[in-house]
């Protein structure tokens, strides 16, 4: 007995001891948790497993068997807690937590699931040990649990509709902005201004209150609790010996904070693991039932174990999905062997399979077309206006084109008129002979598909049909090569559409700030131009910044996802100016759950009616990349957020 309660109590304050040490030496500085220290951390917390499970086979009286129990236990805790991760980057992403403050969540997230683990363990045991027949509950628990999770394709874990964290929003008050790495703070002088249930439990200045990261922290633990009613009856189908259970689910658990950091970034890819999990809890679940009849060895229930997990990372890996492509460049860029461009071009390619020709014909109404029912000088001079290469030819404004005209073989129809005068006209009959046989596209066509067309064809024009047949645009080459490497200019662009203004240029280093603070989108602008010097603004700051208000108090430019563009027009401004700010811990926006983490500060002269939507659009399309957003988010320097802007914008948009 006293070997008994040394074991147990050996184990727990080395665990603890483990603990406290990574709390209090290595994670005392609050810092983002690179990869190489998360795999380092990994494995060492694996390589402590292993080491116990060798000293199981050497002193436990079982020997053999007992290491393999703990060993499949280990294991199929350890897949079974990957879910967790699943749920981790749904709670974080909901709440908005800082990077830097997840190690603290993780840390004592996983503390409590330790300890709420314990109670599970030890009140299973003694139900089993008391009541035999509770091993047919559990093993139907287990396979109802596993054709759950064959049905659902994804966990439908809510954060938002949590109640417990309503519960605890009930009754105690919670701070509306993230206080360093605190769980607890006290409330400003502004009273209820500070609180965010909105219910005025007590939002009085100097009041504890608990801060989002609590929340979250509650919203972790309730979550496991989910887990570990899966979890804890799986173990009981692999062994009885209360030490086994205990120290295989610990061991699980303590490397699942590390693994979080290692994988997360890429663990959507393996989308087949869900159904490995339900197969593994289905056949535990089979192991408990027929536990009585015959025991299935732990031996064949690790192999087949091994054998899902092999085979569903295999499957994944051989068969991802659409965003998993650009899951698997990703990875290459951030090491540096991928340059960011070429990573956006992979992306543009990734998704050329979703597009249609309709997303990118120019429509009906916007095309300019030769007409042979208008006198040679009228089509001469809307071909001096435009000037393209290539234009429709049409019988009338409202016929499908009979052909495509090359500008180029228009030489070939001028006829001299005599010395010193000009060459005479082509005549309607003349242009119809030149035209070119163009391709015909249905709208719903795929862009790729058309692509191969032009290829094939060697045309670089069609003209678009709907399903009736009817002529409702056309579509060029180029316009499909721009879906790939975004605008393709050429000399007489600027003519046509006027100066062209780059976002990039309107932004500088010093118009970039990091760690925007406020309790309002309000707050925020006027933090972003306390920490921009007054020569980086060709306006005084206080005339900018009062325009820019009045224009936000107006109408609201928070568009959602993360992202507000403030914006006016000044008639003393000669160029468009653009601000950048981010803001790690997100600014509240008013009577709603979200926050603003990036913001767009545009300024364009009060003269240039145009520029304006045109940047606001480009701002807008820019944020549609996932990866120049993530390049944004995670920019360690001013440069780097220029690098996205001036890629993203030459690649990403048109």
């Amino acid at each position: 007995m006293n070997e008994t309660i040394a074991l147990w109590g050996g184990f727990t304050l080395f665990i603890v001891a483990m603990l406290a040490l990574d709390l209090g030496v290595f994670q005392r500085r609050p810092h983002v948790i690179s990869m190489k220290e998360a795999l380092a951390w990994f494995g060492v917390w694996t390589g402590l497993a292993l080491l116990f499970n060798l000293g199981i086979l050497l002193f436990h009286e079982r020997g053999g068997q007992a290491a393999l129990e703990f060993f499949t236990g280990f294991l199929v805790e350890k897949s079974l807690s990957i879910d967790n991760i699943f749920v981790f980057l749904l709670i974080f992403s909901f709440f908005h937590v800082p990077q830097v403050y997840q190690h603290k969540v993780l840390f004592w997230g996983i503390v409590g699931a330790i300890i709420l683990r314990v109670a599970f363990i030890l009140g299973g045991l003694a139900l089993l040990e008391r009541f035999h027949w509770t091993i047919y509950l559990f093993g139907g628990f287990l396979l109802f649990t596993g054709i759950s999770m064959m049905r659902k394709k994804e966990s439908k874990f809510e954060p938002g509709n949590n109640r417990i964290i309503r519960l605890f929003r009930r009754f105690f008050p919670v701070a509306e902005r993230y206080d360093g790495n605190r769980f607890f703070t006290r409330l400003p002088a502004d009273g209820d201004a500070g609180t965010g249930n909105g219910n005025g439990a007590g939002g009085k200045a100097g009041r504890l209150a608990a801060t989002p990261l609590f929340v979250v922290l509650l919203a972790v633990e309730s979550s496991d609790i989910i887990f570990a009613v899966d979890s804890i009856p799986a173990i009981f189908a692999i062994t009885g010996d209360p030490f086994i259970v205990y120290t295989s689910n610990i061991f699980a658990m303590l490397g699942l904070r590390a693994l979080y950091f290692a994988v997360s970034g890429f663990m959507r890819m393996f989308h087949f693991l869900h159904y490995g999990f339900a197969s593994i809890i289905l056949i535990l679940g089979v192991k408990m039932l027929l536990a009585d009849v015959y025991k299935v060895p732990v031996g064949i229930s690790l192999v087949l174990i091994v054998v899902i997990l092999l085979v569903c990372v295999i499957v994944s890996l051989l068969r991802p999905r659409h965003d998993d492509l650009k899951m698997l460049f990703e990875r290459p860029e951030r090491l540096g062997l991928l340059p960011f461009r070429r990573l956006l071009l992979i992306e543009n390619i990734v998704d050329l399979g979703d597009i249609r020709v309709r997303d990118s014909m120019r429509r009906r109404s916007g095309v300019r077309s030769v007409r042979l029912d208008l006198p040679w000088a009228d089509n001469l001079a809307m071909i001096r206006e435009t000037r393209f290469s290539r234009y429709p030819l049409v019988e009338n404004p409202g016929a499908r084109p009979v052909g495509s005209l090359h500008v180029k073989d228009l030489f070939q129809c001028f006829t001299a008129a005599g010395p010193g005068q000009p060459p005479l006209p082509p005549a309607a009959g003349e242009l119809r002979t030149l035209a070119r046989p163009c391709l015909e596209l249905a709208e719903d066509s795929p862009l790729e598909d058309a692509l191969a067309r032009f290829q094939r064809s060697y045309n670089h024009l069609a003209v678009v049909l709907d399903a009736r047949g009817e002529w409702t645009g056309i579509l060029t080459i180029e316009d499909v090569l721009e879906e790939l490497v975004g605008k393709i200019g050429d000399e007489f662009d600027t003519a046509r559409s006027g100066r062209f203004v780059s976002m990039a240029d309107a932004i500088t280093p010093g118009r970039v700030v990091f760690g925007v603070r406020g309790t309002s989108l309000r707050d925020a602008v006027k933090d972003i131009f306390a920490h921009v010097a007054d020569a980086e603004l060709p306006l005084p700051g206080r005339e900018i910044l009062t325009a820019v208000l009045e224009r936000e108090d107006a109408m609201p430019t928070w568009l959602g996802k993360g992202l507000a563009i403030p914006h006016c027009r000044l008639d003393s401004l000669e160029n468009p100016v653009l601000l950048f700010g981010r803001s790690d811990e997100g600014v509240p926006v008013e009577n709603s759950g979200e926050r603003v983490e990036l913001i767009f500060l545009l300024l364009t002269p009060g003269g240039m009616a145009r520029l304006q939507p045109r940047l606001l659009a480009d701002i807008v399309g820019l944020i549609e990349s996932d990866y120049v957003t993530e390049r944004l988010h995670k920019a360690d320097n001013p440069a780097e957020v220029i690098e996205a802007i001036r890629d993203g914008q030459q690649i990403v948009l048109d």
